[in-house]
């Protein structure tokens, strides 16, 4: 292909069929893209030549007569110029014009399609892109899928507002001017890549640390096709692996959690500029002219960074309660760059022990939550904990236990549990996940299966999980009983009882959101009558255990009582020198008094003396 500035059209005419590589990020363009493209051409003056841009390409081979063409810049643009070409087609076709040599320019000539995408979406984008059929859910698979359709319902969106542009469209496209480069091999192609950036979406960081590399290792090598050729098969396994997780976490996070985790640096301000980190120590190794050592450093940094992918995509995927907990807490960033290089570090023999490092990381998330302990001096020294740890897990599992003993301990974990006004300070996530692994206590002891991971994450409107006060915020009817006195509603509402007993971990309870809507702000005796002694959950079933025996109502002592118990069991659950044990082992762990609302006012006592 000759370099130089042409035609849109001129690009596509003939037995070209462009390509893009494998080590490429799959599509990515999302609806701001898509405006500014669409804007971008019906902005476009008729007596003025528009710009789509510069294009690099590496051709590659001849196939059955076709030439087959790698584009190595610019293939987002090219992608959506294609889906756009052919909803303007259809629209076109639609109105009994011809379309025919439209079709063999962009769409698809001798049935060869003109655009390849990736191995893992092409079928995909021929199939439900090009072809018109339609896709149900269950052949939608990645992301990079989701937003193939995005753009193409985007796209078609645009055009049935612009009926009437349907040609212009199709002539300012045709006349548009592209610059295009073609270079020879994949070193010539970093050089410039270097230099350039995929116009409308700005690269990541990830994207630049993979042209950054290539670039230097064009400069260094003694073997730059080789050694290229690695780089992009290392940078395809990364994109392809993060395809399927990247809804759960950012690319460029992962970047810098495999920085904290396996790289050098002193202070959070290094760790927070991990790019440029990498950059002055390659730059470093460049200067002092030792090309060997640089590639070692690069060729050791991407197949580490390739292998952490790896290890967060299985971490993603894995079910694992023990992971799962971690993810159902959402507060995992400061733990992903220990777990990543404990799960590297470990082996089949070692299993226990990633498993080890894993429950403690969820006691010190749900600790950091109920504590409010969320200081960035804690996360600096689980990141420095990450840094120095080299495979010694008995090591690291005490560091960990005394880590939860200085930031998060016994004493701030206790007050918090008891403070009379838990729900209005700790917040809504780590209150409703404290209540599951509650259920699942009663429910365990009681023989019964668990709420599952899937069951408690539920997102959906009506079924998702909420708190619910049994003694009502705002009652429209209700008694309580405070010393064997029957209180009023205005009494309920008094400051005494809204400051001490109201929003306490006793008289919360978790509840889905439907549930919870109609019950509104009943009394306790209508809710426990029409809901909570019917319920599925075991947490509001037991409600009627704790009730008053001489009064029968749920009253303060009830919710002190029931608050107790909770306490205790959170006390054991989340103990961080007793990792491992089953719900029924908790049981054996906590005294009978405590299971049956009788418990002794002397913990509340020790602790009020602290």
């Amino acid at each position: 292909m000759e370099n130089g500035q042409k035609r849109i059209s001129e690009l596509f005419d003939g037995r070209k069929i462009f390509n893009i590589p494998k080590y490429q990020r799959a599509y990515a363009w999302e609806e701001q893209q898509l405006k500014d493209f669409v804007e971008d051409i019906e902005n476009q003056k008729p007596d003025r030549s528009y710009f789509f841009g510069t294009i690099l390409f590496q051709a590659q081979s001849r196939q059955e007569g076709f030439e087959i063409i790698d584009i190595v810049d610019g293939q987002q643009r090219i992608t959506t110029l294609i889906i756009f070409m052919k909803l303007l087609l259809a629209e076109r076709k639609e109105a009994g014009k011809d379309v025919t040599m439209l079709e063999d320019t962009y769409i698809q000539i001798y049935n060869r399609y003109k655009l390849r995408v990736l191995d893992i979406d092409n079928d995909f984008f021929t199939s439900y892109i090009l072809q018109d059929n339609d896709p149900d859910d269950s052949q939608v698979h990645i992301p990079s899928q989701k937003r193939l359709l995005e753009a193409k319902d985007f796209l078609g969106r645009s055009l049935k507002t612009r009926p009437d542009k349907i040609e212009e469209f199709i002539e300012k496209i045709e006349h548009m001017k592209v610059l295009t480069y073609s270079v020879e091999d994949k070193a010539e192609a970093t050089l410039i890549f270097e230099t350039t950036n995929d116009r409308g979406k700005s690269l990541t960081s990830l994207e630049k640390t993979k042209s950054f590399l290539m670039h230097k290792t064009y400069i260094v090598s003694n073997n730059p096709e080789t050694d290229l050729d690695t780089l992009q098969n290392r940078f395809s396994e990364i994109y392809r692996n993060y395809e399927e997780i990247e809804s759960r976490v950012d690319e460029d996070s992962i970047l810098q959690y495999h920085f904290i985790a396996f790289e050098e640096w002193r202070n959070k301000s290094e760790y927070q500029q991990s790019v440029q980190m990498i950059k002055q120590k390659v730059n470093k190794l460049v200067n002092a002219e030792d090309r060997t050592e640089v590639w070692r450093f690069i060729d050791r940094y991407s197949r580490k960074l390739k292998e952490s992918f790896e290890i967060v995509k299985t971490l993603f995927t894995s079910r694992e309660s023990y992971l799962l907990d971690i993810f159902a807490l959402s507060r995992p960033a400061a733990f992903y760059p220990l777990l990543i290089k404990a799960y590297k570090l470990g082996n089949s023999d070692e299993e226990q022990d990633f498993k080890r490092v894993a429950q403690l990381v969820e006691i010190i998330g749900f600790r950091f939550g109920i504590t409010k302990s969320r200081s960035d001096k804690g996360v600096s020294q689980l990141y420095r904990l990450a840094r120095e740890f080299n495979g010694n897990f008995k090591q690291l599992i005490r560091e960990l236990q005394e880590f939860v003993d200085s930031y998060c301990g016994d004493f701030e974990f206790e007050r918090s549990l008891c403070q009379p006004r838990f729900h209005e300070v700790v917040d809504g996530n780590d209150q409703r996940y404290l209540f599951w692994k509650y259920e699942n206590y009663l429910r365990e002891i009681g023989g019964y299966p668990d709420m599952s991971y899937d069951e408690f994450t539920n997102a959906k409107p009506r079924s998702k999980f909420s708190m619910e006060h049994i003694i009502p915020q705002n009652p429209k009817e209700s008694k309580v009983v405070i010393d064997n006195s029957i209180l009023s509603t205005t009494d309920f509402e008094s400051q005494e009882f809204r400051d001490n007993y109201l929003h306490s971990i006793g008289n919360l309870t978790i509840d889905p959101v439907s549930a919870n809507a109609s019950k509104s702000n009943q009394n306790f005796v209508s809710k426990n009558h029409r809901y909570f002694c019917r319920a599925p959950l075991m947490a509001q079933n037991e409600l009627i255990d704790f009730l008053n025996d001489e009064t029968e109502q749920w009253d303060t002592a009830s919710i002190s009582n029931r608050a107790r118990k909770i306490y205790c069991f959170a006390l054991e659950r989340w103990n961080a020198r007793k990792l491992g044990r089953t719900f029924s082992e908790i049981k054996e762990a906590l005294p009978e008094r405590m299971l049956i609302a009788e418990m002794n006012e002397k913990i509340f006592e020790e602790w009020s003396l602290r």
